[in-house]
Parts: C-alpha cells; sequence; structure tokens
C-alpha cells in the first residue's frame, strides 16, 4: 500500500530516517471517533435554525480547533433566516451565548457511547507500539479528564503513559505546548518522537514542536490539505514499525 498523499517538495521535512523513541498520539479523530458526532451536533444546530453546515467549512474551520467554535457561530449568524420561535427550549435569542448553550445540549446528544466509537486500528497499534518497548503519550487540545474518561471506557487507557490536556498547558493547538508537554513527559526529545494527527491545527502543533508529524485525515477532513504533514496515511492499520519513520504497509 502506498502513501495517500505526498507532501510538496517545497515542505521542509526530515532527510534523514528517524530513530523513534516515543509516540504522540492526538484524541479526538485518531483514537476515538468524535469528529462524526461533533459534525453531527453542529449539523442539528444549523438545521434547528434553517441553515446547512458545509462539511469542508467546518472540517477546516472547527475541526480540531476548540476556538473555531465562535467562527462557527458567525456563520449562522450570517447564513441563517429569522430567529425561530423559541420551542421547548430549543431555540433561543440568536447570539453566542445562546448558540453556545444549545450546542452543549445537541453534545450531549450525540457524544456518547452510542456515536462514539474507537477507530479502526487503534487498540491493534498499541499493543505492537508496547511491544516494540516504545513510550506512548496522549496530546489532546481537549481537557485531560475528557481524553481519560474515553480512554478508560474503551479499555486502551493502560497503553498510555501519560495524558496531557489542552487545560493543562497555557495555549491550546496550534500551539506546541501540549506536544512539547507530552515529549518532557515522556523524557524523549522532540526530534525522536513521532505524532499521529488528524486536524491541520493538530499537524501545525506537532510540525511548530519539532515531531515528525503523520496524518490520519477522517471521512470529514479528507478533503483537506494535508501537505504540511511529514506523511499522510489513510488509518491507524496502515502503520508499518518496521518501515523510519513509518509509513504505509
Amino acid at each position: 500500500m502506498t502513501e495517500a498523499h505526498t507532501p510538496s517538495a517545497d515542505t521542509p521535512h526530515p532527510s534523514a530516517p528517524l530513530a523513534v523513541e516515543a509516540v504522540v498520539f492526538d484524541h479526538d479523530g485518531i483514537l476515538v471517533d468524535t469528529v462524526r458526532p461533533d459534525y453531527l451536533a453542529c449539523s442539528a444546530l444549523f438545521e434547528e435554525h434553517g441553515a446547512t453546515l458545509p462539511a469542508r467549512m467546518w472540517a477546516q474551520e472547527v475541526c480540531g480547533r476548540p476556538d473555531g467554535y465562535p467562527r462557527l457561530f458567525d456563520a449562522l449568524l450570517d447564513s441563517a433566516g429569522p430567529s425561530p420561535a423559541p420551542a421547548g427550549g430549543a431555540n433561543g435569542p440568536r447570539d453566542h451565548a445562546a448558540l453556545q448553550e444549545r450546542l452543549s445540549q445537541l453534545w450531549e446528544r450525540f457524544m456518547t457511547p452510542e456515536h462514539i466509537r474507537l477507530l479502526p486500528g487503534v487498540r491493534e497499534l498499541l499493543t505492537r507500539l508496547r511491544t516494540a518497548g516504545l513510550p506512548v503519550a496522549v496530546a489532546s487540545a481537549a481537557d485531560a479528564a475528557w481524553v481519560r474518561r474515553w480512554l478508560d471506557h474503551f479499555g486502551i487507557a493502560e497503553y498510555v503513559q501519560t495524558v496531557v490536556g489542552g487545560d493543562e498547558v497555557p495555549r491550546r493547538k496550534p500551539d506546541p505546548a501540549v506536544y512539547l508537554a507530552a515529549a518532557t513527559r515522556l523524557g524523549v526529545p522532540p526530534a525522536r518522537c513521532v505524532a499521529f494527527e488528524d486536524s491541520l491545527t493538530g499537524v501545525a502543533a506537532a510540525r511548530a514542536a519539532g515531531i515528525t508529524v503523520t496524518a490520519v485525515p477522517t471521512a470529514l477532513t479528507r478533503s483537506l490539505d494535508y501537505s504540511a504533514a511529514d506523511h499522510v496515511l489513510p488509518g491507524l492499520w496502515a502503520v508499518d514499525l518496521t518501515r523510519a519513520p513509518w509509513t504505509a504497509r
């Protein structure tokens, strides 16, 4: 199997094989599929106001970006028609605070074990990394408690040496702070780490930290430009640990 994408020639990438000493995973969209439930919740918010949420706009501006929701609300306010009358509390004044409150209610509907799934190849790759003696961290823009909740739910917390959440660093992705903190906790220089990311902001954060990054796009983000990543794979199931710095099988 070949790589899904070859980075552009003018993008700086390591020229020598990487001696991998640790692995850092993003969480949402890499280990567990919270991407689709989030999009469903955001789409439902738009539908309640008579608007349609373009998938590419959501992928580009919101996915992986906690600061993307204000832009999402601006897009809704720009595209929606007259504010619908309140119905059972579902709709309120059309401002950011009201939209955030309603989105939080929709998250409670969609961000559940019925909708969130462990992504293909995750458990197998974590098992292979443990066998290879490579420590693992999770570096997420989400809060650490959210990450630990799902690691515990899917029974994969035992494979992870440390979790760094966006609430534990001064600035969230695309700032590199969360990746630098993960490498520090593992005691491994960033240049000896490999990261796996699904969002453009995550790729930017890992690259800014000096970490080799492999992008693994989701179905909703596959159309985006991942040329800033060192490699692009169709899924974690395609990782080949015998090839440095781990391209496709």
